[in-house]
């Protein structure tokens, strides 16, 4: 299940700024603790960089100077102690 969030995105060199769209979500086998995957739908004004192909690469760029604001984060699964771990 995914769900639509906003989330707020300054260039940290030219101090650019605006809200984007992130798709927040977890895939069908997920668990309790698992964390969700944040990938942006909608970066403007920003840019969504893209490969030779044409294919976005997860990360966003301020469209004056090009610096990173932003790269997708991969959802991961909880990490579970065994009952002999140490805490």
């Amino acid at each position: 299940m995914a769900d639509l969030a906003t989330t707020p995105l300054t260039c940290p060199t030219c101090g650019l700024s605006a809200v984007v769209s992130v798709v927040v979500g977890v895939g069908p086998g997920s668990q309790k603790g698992d964390i969700p995957y944040r990938i942006v739908r909608s970066a403007d004004p920003f840019v969504s960089e893209t490969d030779d192909d044409g294919r976005k690469t997860g990360q966003v760029l301020c469209p004056t100077d090009g610096s990173l604001v932003w790269t997708n984060e991969p959802g991961r699964k909880a990490v579970i102690a065994a009952k002999d771990d140490v805490l």
